[in-house]
């Protein structure tokens, strides 16, 4: 694999605090590659919702979901997501809603994602409401999707995996801009260790593969390239 050059040869560990769901999603299949290519790290999960004090809490990399604009970090731009509607294989018999009319009349999941940009990007004008299960947890969410309890309007990078081995259809082709990306976040230091130099390398390296395998035509997508804060999209 390209994009890891550099090798920690002691042994040491690496805390990664990161969203629970893309880090159960996303990260949690891809890291035995990064184990592969760096043995001598450990590697531990902190799954958290609110971005962490990393110098206080002793996290080293941390990787985010929000606008960057926070204060006390090194922060990069990872990548840009997209929500899509997903059921199971078997939902309803295997018959499938086709149409956005009726898929928003179906038994809908719901998440802390709002439906109103899908409908937009649907040609849809009116609201979805908000009846029957909820959680704001994406995991729960995607376990009764799984289980063929209902729908849901999820972020690709949450359902890309699933959908690849077969567990989740996408109903639509139909696809609405998230409005935060992700960010690779570091303690604000003078000079990074080598454990989250090779971690960064190799995070943007799959990063950059697993956007290559999108195929959906997105304008606000792009290759990750870790670009400093002062780089960024000013939109953000």
């Amino acid at each position: 694999m390209i994009g890891v050059t550099l090798f920690v040869r002691e042994s040491t560990e690496l805390v990664v605090a990161v969203l629970p769901s893309f880090g159960f999603s996303w990260l949690l299949p891809r890291l035995p590659r990064f184990q592969q290519l760096q043995p001598n790290i450990s590697v531990r999960l902190q799954p958290s919702l609110a971005l962490s004090n990393l110098a206080r809490e002793s996290v080293d990399v941390g990787i985010r979901m929000g606008k960057g604009d926070w204060e006390g970090v090194e922060q990069y731009l990872l990548f840009h997501d997209e929500t899509l509607v997903v059921a199971a294989p078997h939902f309803n018999g295997g018959v499938h809603p086709q149409t956005p009319e009726e898929i928003i009349g179906s038994n809908i999941i719901f998440n802390m994602e709002s439906w109103q940009p899908w409908c937009q990007a649907a040609g849809l004008d009116r609201e979805v409401p908000r009846i029957g299960l909820c959680s704001n947890d994406s995991n729960l969410v995607l376990q009764a999707v799984r289980l063929g309890q209902g729908i849901a309007l999820e972020r690709r990078s949450l359902v890309h995996d699933a959908i690849q081995r077969g567990e989740l259809v996408q109903l639509s082709p139909v696809i609405a801009p998230y409005p935060y990306p992700y960010w690779l976040v570091l303690p604000n230091r003078e000079r990074s260790e080598t454990k989250q130099q090779v971690f960064s390398s190799w995070l943007k390296h799959d990063v950059a593969e697993y956007l290559n395998e999108q195929d959906h035509g997105s304008k606000q997508r792009r290759p990750a390239h870790l670009t400093r804060p002062a780089e960024r999209d000013a939109s953000l």
